[in-house]
């Protein structure tokens, strides 16, 4: 299990708890399901790094590891109001690990991602993309069918899986490869260790609502796999393009815009304090209800 620089290996730990699996929705990809234990009034959907499968985030989120205190509660414990689904990423070629066939959300030409290289070349496959963003609708679409509406529906990633949900949150109608209207309006987004991916077209792909959707994003300053600098220079690039508000590290979880919150010698996993920013993140934006939807 991780020393004090973070959780480098929870992503791997089997789990047991309120999980519901295989479940299937209409885009046929199976999802691990964490059942609320409250009234559902929200719901947030998580996609894995590459190479993984929403396994290993749903142990992480159910709290299979080892620096929780005792007695504290688990994340969800804390949102007991919050279904949480993680969808497992289609298996395709990957050309950054020379053609192999791994759960992957879209191809990727190249691994590491550090900054120079971000900055010169694209590496993203563009129709990969914009099928993954599609199971990441289908899954919303399913959750509004099931009377969650998307002003309290989060989506999050991590790695790929963050570069994923940036798309799919802030991405307007271009990026999608089914018909859907720019009015569409997530809760917020979550991006744990990921990037701005097809940082050229994201500009013209932008949603109308991205300026005031609230945005979490996390990463490790020991990140040798998507460089915490490549992390920075996504948000500048949202900022200073886009015109999306980067709020001060010490601001308030939750507002529009984006938190980017550094983690102090944290590599390509998680840490106790990203747990805790992830759920103060999600209490703002899809707080527990009393009343009815």
């Amino acid at each position: 299990m991780p020393s004090s620089r973070g959780l480098q290996c929870f992503l791997s730990l089997a789990a047991r708890t309120f999980c519901t699996y295989p479940h299937r929705y209409p885009h046929q990809m199976p999802s691990i399901i964490i059942q609320p234990t409250a009234a559902h009034t929200a719901t947030v959907i998580f996609a894995h790094g590459l190479g993984d499968e929403g396994e290993s985030w749903r142990a992480a989120i159910s709290g299979d590891y080892d620096y929780r205190k005792p007695g504290e509660l688990t994340i969800p414990a804390q949102l007991p109001h919050v279904k949480w689904i993680f969808p497992d990423a289609p298996e395709q070629a990957v050309t950054a690990n020379f053609g192999t066939r791994m759960s992957s959300w879209f191809d990727i030409s190249n691994l590491p991602l550090q900054p120079g290289q971000y900055l010169n070349k694209v590496f993203e496959d563009d129709e990969s993309v914009k099928n993954g963003v599609q199971i990441i609708d289908d899954l919303v679409q399913a959750e509004v069918k099931a009377g969650i509406p998307e002003s309290r529906i989060v989506v999050g990633g991590f790695s790929q899986g963050g570069a994923l949900a940036l798309v799919a949150g802030l991405g307007g109608k271009d990026w999608r490869t089914k018909s859907l209207e720019d009015d569409s309006k997530l809760a917020g987004v979550v991006v744990l260790s990921g990037w701005m991916p097809l940082r050229e077209k994201f500009k013209s792909r932008i949603s109308p609502h991205a300026k005031s959707i609230p945005v979490l994003w996390g990463h490790g300053t020991a990140d040798a796999v998507i460089y915490y600098k490549v992390g920075e220079v996504s948000v500048e690039l949202l900022q200073d393009q886009l015109g999306i508000v980067k709020h001060d590290a010490h601001d308030q979880l939750g507002a529009p815009g984006i938190n980017f919150r550094s983690y102090e010698r944290m590599g390509h996993a998680s840490c106790k304090k990203e747990m805790e920013d992830l759920v103060t993140f999600l209490g703002t934006v899809i707080p527990q209800q009393t009343q009815n939807l």
